[in-house]
């Protein structure tokens, strides 16, 4: 019987309400205790098909005249599936085979971070496994462990940490939560810390100039984090924290089944720090009190009639209070506390919506789009930072096959719009931004599949992007991406491709606000738009990478070595001027070189049963032209770093100890700070190491409880504020060059309980 066309009234449904959703088959495939079956395949009968992933996921394309497929994984029972007795959300249980093989055992375990050899993009995913292995009570703190992604310290007024990735602060990549872009312009500097880790399923670190999807922001990379959904989470989860620098959090999940297609989730996040330690005894908190909530409310409509879709609601609250806690009582004029308020509010909605009811299988379109509202009330002494962001956006992304499954072809287009009303100390750096565009994805795929033939393979995206910014114009962004696999366990890939970014000038820079400088766009001529006088212009770059990847067995258990090389080369960039003088923070777009160079290896092993050891080295030559300094290496980005960890996995017990590395790093001029104001700071960095350990105790399948510290040796950076005895009345208060942690080592304890 044929197929009835869809009608136009539900097609033009589709078109206001939407998201990316393939015509596929996807579940979650575990062994009988519950672990991930990473590793195994899902092939329907004429071999075509896919691999577990590290949350025991999979998506299977569907095949034209397949109606059956195989689930199989060695030491494990083969189990087949027919396409129309499935029922959405699909959860695969495999039981081990019942055969006596002389001693030999197989065992398959997930542990919790693992890059793909199968993508053609450099792809290293992160799981929730892998987020328990800290205490991990934000977004930010998940990265505590990444190889890839770079932690900072922050500074000691705001309390906000920044990621760096291939040598270049976070705000060169490109964040998106679920696909979509993820709680950026005036809610970027704190967007790390609204997303509680507790929340996340899984994260996908993409290095270099990868998929244009969702823009061409991704200039470094993206990092794309994938939320606990309701479909497959759990029934009720709490986790509860308290630490020794007074903090204390609470995350609940809810989800529960409304009917035959319908899953409704609740996820809240209340949290708190209140402490009054000064351990330099410079009269400013080491850091800052504060009260967040955040809570999410999500429904999802499984597909069952050809398409499906999910709602989605977000509401956070940020208040943060430091600064000083009193007057120093010999020798501060101005008998006024200077004090940092930071109060941050949002409410953001977003859906998406899929059909795959088209008569060719291969064939689908889906919709992702939102609207949020930021509103940022913050002081730094006697200076206001007012702002409020509204913002829509949409994107429709549609997906076929050329001839077959070997070449894919993947279309879209997306329109954004902002409104941002924002001032600093009566400054106006407000701005409208609007951005439409289009983007064409073509995937190859080969493989030699000759009887008696050495396993290779070869795969290439070439991408395409073209957008229209109001205020800068035609941006064209080309990317290709080659992976070629010598054998079933190894990849080498290549990169290279252009991104662009409208800056934030503000927001982007967070951390040198709470200072006596002065904020001066360098332009001589002024804005380059009186009417947008927040905008001097778009950042543009190349990126170029290499990578190899190859996965080993050595004394039967697995190893993984990753080789990264990889350049970032800026053709425009507002450059951040501390240097010229000491009053003054001039933001100026870049004239000469730019560039980040950057070198990493990792390696990966299990080096006895339960026991994995991971260990990173990374290079990093970062490098700006400033206007009166030339070419120099940019402040606070160490040129080496390293990470080891070990861990132990046990089936009640879990250990698991980290250590990280700094290298030296340089900090900006201090030549114009009198001595009787400046308290020694090394003109580079020291180097120093960090060591933070976890002690988990599963009770049983639904409790656990851990403990730990963070920071174990106590290692703390004195008078990181400059000029703390005059914040108003002298011209040499700072507080931006913070490289080590302020307040020394921090206790704590958890728990997790999942019904």
């Amino acid at each position: 019987m044929a197929r009835r066309a869809m009608p136009p009234a539900i097609f033009f449904f589709f078109l206001f309400f939407n998201s990316p959703l393939a015509a596929q088959i996807s579940g979650t495939v575990t062994d009988t205790e519950g672990w991930a079956m990473t590793g195994a395949t899902v092939s329907w009968l004429n071999g075509t098909g896919t691999t577990i992933d590290a949350d025991g996921k999979f998506t299977l394309p569907v095949a034209e005249g397949q109606s059956r497929f195989r689930i199989a994984f060695l030491g494990y029972v083969t189990r087949e599936f027919f396409v129309d007795t499935l029922q959405p959300p699909l959860r695969i249980e495999m039981q081990e085979e019942q055969v006596s093989l002389v001693q030999v055992e197989v065992v398959a375990r997930d542990n919790g971070h693992a890059a793909s050899v199968l993508k053609t993009h450099n792809v290293e995913s992160i799981s929730s496994k892998e987020l328990r292995k800290a205490p991990c009570c934000s977004l930010a703190e998940s990265f505590e462990n990444s190889p890839v992604v770079d932690l900072t310290y922050g500074d000691p007024l705001t309390g906000r940490r920044e990621i760096q990735m291939l040598g270049l602060r976070g705000n060169y990549s490109q964040l998106t939560l679920e696909k979509r872009p993820m709680l950026d312009g005036l809610a970027s500097p704190f967007a790390l810390d609204l997303i509680p880790g507790p929340w996340v399923q899984g994260i996908q670190i993409s290095k270099g100039a990868g998929s244009l999807e969702s823009g061409a922001q991704g200039m470094t990379g993206a990092i794309n984090t994938e939320l606990i959904k309701p479909t497959d989470g759990p029934g009720l989860f709490l986790n509860g924290f308290g630490g020794s620098q007074g903090r204390g959090e609470l995350n609940v999940l809810a989800n529960q089944q409304l009917g035959k297609s319908l899953w409704g989730g609740l996820s809240l996040h209340g949290s708190f720090t209140e402490n009054q330690h000064d351990h330099d005894f410079d009269r400013f908190k080491d850091m800052p009190d504060r009260r967040t909530g955040v809570g999410l409310f999500r429904l999802f409509r499984t597909g069952t009639d050809n398409w499906e879709g999910q709602w989605n609601l977000l509401v956070a609250k940020d208040r943060r209070s430091g600064g000083q806690q009193d007057v120093h009582d010999h020798g501060q004029p101005t008998l006024i506390p200077y004090l940092i308020d930071q109060d941050n509010e949002r409410l953001e909605v977003w859906g998406k919506t899929g059909y795959f009811g088209f008569n060719k299988p291969h064939q689908s379109i889906g919709f992702i789009y939102s609207g949020s509202f930021h509103r940022l009330n913050n002081r730094y002494g006697r200076k206001l930072h007012l702002g409020e962001q509204r913002s829509g956006y949409f994107s429709t992304m549609y997906h076929t096959r050329i001839v077959n499954d070997d070449h894919q072809l993947s279309l879209g287009g997306t329109a954004r719009v902002d409104q941002f009303d924002e001032s600093l100390a009566g400054q106006d750096f407000s701005r409208n931004e609007s951005t439409v565009g289009a983007y064409g994805e073509y995937s190859y795929y080969w493989e030699e599949s000759r009887e008696g033939a050495s396993f290779r393979s070869l795969s290439a995206i070439l991408s395409l992007r073209a957008d229209h910014h109001n205020l800068g114009g035609w941006q064209w962004s080309p990317r290709v991406n080659l992976k070629y696999s010598p054998g079933e366990q190894s990849a080498i890939r290549f990169s290279a491709g252009r991104g662009w970014r409208s800056p934030n000038l503000l927001v982007d820079n967070l951390n040198w606000l709470p200072s006596s400088r002065e904020v001066v766009i360098g332009a001589p001529e002024g804005p380059m738009d009186p009417d947008n006088p927040g905008f001097i212009g778009l950042e543009t770059s190349w990126n170029f990478g290499l990578n190899f990847t190859q996965n080993l067995i050595v004394g039967g258990r697995e190893m993984q070595l990753v080789l990264d090389l990889y350049r970032t080369s800026f053709q425009n960039q507002v450059i951040l001027d501390a240097e010229q003088d000491i009053t003054t923070l001039r933001l100026y777009q870049l004239e000469g070189p730019s560039r980040a160079n950057g070198l990493m290896a990792s390696l990966n092993y299990e080096v006895l049963p339960l026991i994995d050891v991971k260990l990173a080295y990374k290079f990093n030559d970062v490098q700006q032209t400033y206007a009166t300094n030339g070419l120099r290496e940019v402040p606070l980005t160490p040129r080496h770093r390293a990470l080891a960890t070990i861990g132990y996995d046990g089936p009640r017990i879990k250990l698991h100890a980290t250590y990280h590395w700094h290298g030296e790093q340089r900090l900006i001029d201090f030549d114009d700070i009198p001595e009787s104001v400046f308290l020694p700071h090394p003109q580079r960095a020291p180097a120093f190491g960090l060591i933070n350990t976890q002690l988990t105790y599963v009770m049983n399948s639904h409790t656990e409880i851990y403990g730990g510290v963070e920071n174990l040796t106590n290692r703390r950076q004195s008078n990181a504020i400059i000029g703390a005895w005059e914040p108003f009345d002298g011209p040499y208060f700072d507080a931006s060059q913070v490289y080590q942690p302020l307040f020394g080592s921090i206790f704590f304890v958890g728990f997790r309980h999942t019904l």
